[in-house]
């Protein structure tokens, strides 16, 4: 993580080297572009995320400068997309590679369960993350996408780059971690936790939630907005995890793309909200940024559901859409692990199609058409 600055043809240049995630290199970079020049190029190299704190500052100089005075430039697909999710343009730079037929892409849908397993075995023993009880079939696009596009169309010259290259390892690892979400995502079960659930639970002093798989954190928000509206925020505290780091400091980060606003907007109105949702939003030409008060409210940090243990007792926990990925064993697994998570009177929220609970002794069905359960020996 290092800034460096200097002057070549009337501009000022500014390197980013890797993600800004100490003080000390977000102050450099503050520093370093304080002052107006007439021309202002900043280069991220391998830098994948930011911090809010520096989205703002280069939202604040695109209004000081023009499109053609201000030049940014990325080295990585997901700091591109994030940049232009965010109305901020931006350039990467790559090296291109000659490309292949379309034919070389479908012939990679053959690797062997064997050559798979082999790999995933060696990504535990090397980095610690634990891929070997994911169905193979949902692994297996990401993995032969990410052959072609890197020229690695021989399995053994792939395995040996991904555990002998750790940079590589962690584009990979970002491309294995799924995450889809939206605010408010399935409005009428948002709007059977505000009608039935959470008053239920108001009865406690405390609540504590977990949002399993939070991803960028719209569900976690969401969550907090409408705890907010119930007037039961102040006692509670909404845990957010994921196992993938680049997704969590988007979450903290709180910044989201005005189509997403605009989504959300829609979806809070289907969920039976109460107000306006920019009451909950800071909202700019370029992005939308969600409130202190409830984003304070929220506990990003990294858990991993196929190795790490409980570490709470919850009221709430929801998981939709990500026992999908894990073979069966693994799900049972899990479901254990949210059983003893679970408060006696708690609720569990599982996917729409997640049905591994339908002839479970442990959890009875709490609403028709929804996953929505109760612990069985507690039911009301």
């Amino acid at each position: 993580m290092k800034v460096i600055a200097y002057y070549k043809n009337q501009a000022k240049h500014i390197l980013v080297l890797g993600d800004l995630k100490e003080e000390i290199s977000q102050a450099d970079f503050l520093f370093e572009i304080t002052d107006v020049h007439s021309n202002l190029e900043i280069l991220f190299i391998e830098s994948f995320i930011l911090p809010a704190q520096i989205i703002e500052a280069l939202a604040i100089l695109k209004e000081q400068y023009s499109n053609e005075t201000l030049k940014i430039y990325t080295t990585t697909d997901a700091l591109s997309q994030y940049f232009f999710d965010l109305r901020i343009p931006n350039f990467q730079l790559y090296l291109s590679k000659p490309r292949r037929p379309q034919d070389d892409l479908e012939g990679l849908g053959n690797l062997s369960e064997e050559e798979l397993k082999e790999l995933l075995i060696g990504i535990y023993q090397i980095y610690g993350y634990d891929f070997r009880d994911y169905r193979l079939e949902s692994l297996q696009p990401i993995l032969s996408e990410i052959m072609f596009k890197e020229d690695l169309l021989d399995f053994d010259r792939f395995r040996t780059r991904v555990l002998r290259d750790p940079e590589f390892f962690e584009a990979l690892f970002l491309k294995l971690s799924i995450n889809v979400t939206s605010f408010f995502r399935y409005p009428d079960l948002f709007r059977v936790l505000r009608e039935e659930v959470l008053p239920y639970l108001n009865s406690f002093p405390h609540l504590r939630i977990w949002s399993v798989g939070a991803s960028t954190g719209e569900e976690a928000y969401s969550l907090a907005i409408l705890l907010n509206e119930l007037n039961i925020l102040d006692k509670s505290i909404i845990y957010a995890t994921d196992f993938n780091p680049l997704v969590l400091q988007k979450a903290q980060n709180g910044l989201y793309s005005l189509a997403t606003y605009e989504q959300a907007r829609q979806n809070y109105q289907k969920s039976g909200g109460l107000k306006q949702l920019k009451e909950y939003f800071q909202l700019n030409n370029y992005y939308a940024r969600i409130e202190p008060l409830i984003q304070k409210k929220v506990v990003f940090f990294r858990h991993n559901l196929t190795t790490d243990e409980e570490f709470n007792e919850f009221h709430l926990i929801i998981c939709k859409n990500v026992l999908i990925y894990f073979n069966s064993e693994l799900q049972k697994s899990v479901i254990e692990l949210f059983k003893h998570s679970l408060h006696r009177n708690g609720f569990l929220v599982l996917g729409r199609s997640e049905n591994m609970l339908r002839n479970s002794r442990d959890f009875i069905k709490f609403k028709e058409g929804l996953n929505l359960f109760k612990l069985a020996a507690y039911r009301f």
